[in-house]
């Protein structure tokens, strides 16, 4: 269990963000490819729908990430 933001250091809020940003990465990736493996076997259900909004989402949220880290 990480500390609360409040109590971190710089150095050590920026490397929260720097893990945070480098896990967020690696979700999307996960959702790109599934719902790639989805498509090219013809299935689209309204959960696809969902999962490819969430990655305007989560490139909203890697932009503030990418902010915040510098």
């Amino acid at each position: 269990m990480r500390k609360p933001l409040e109590d971190m250091s710089e150095d050590e809020a920026r490397a929260w963000v720097h893990e945070l940003r480098g896990r967020l990465q690696l979700k999307q990736a996960r959702e790109r490819n599934y719902l790639a493996r989805r498509k090219a076997r013809g299935v689209h259900t309204p959960n696809d729908e969902e999962y490819e909004a969430d990655q305007d989402l989560e490139n909203d949220l890697l932009a503030i990430l990418e902010h915040l880290e510098k």
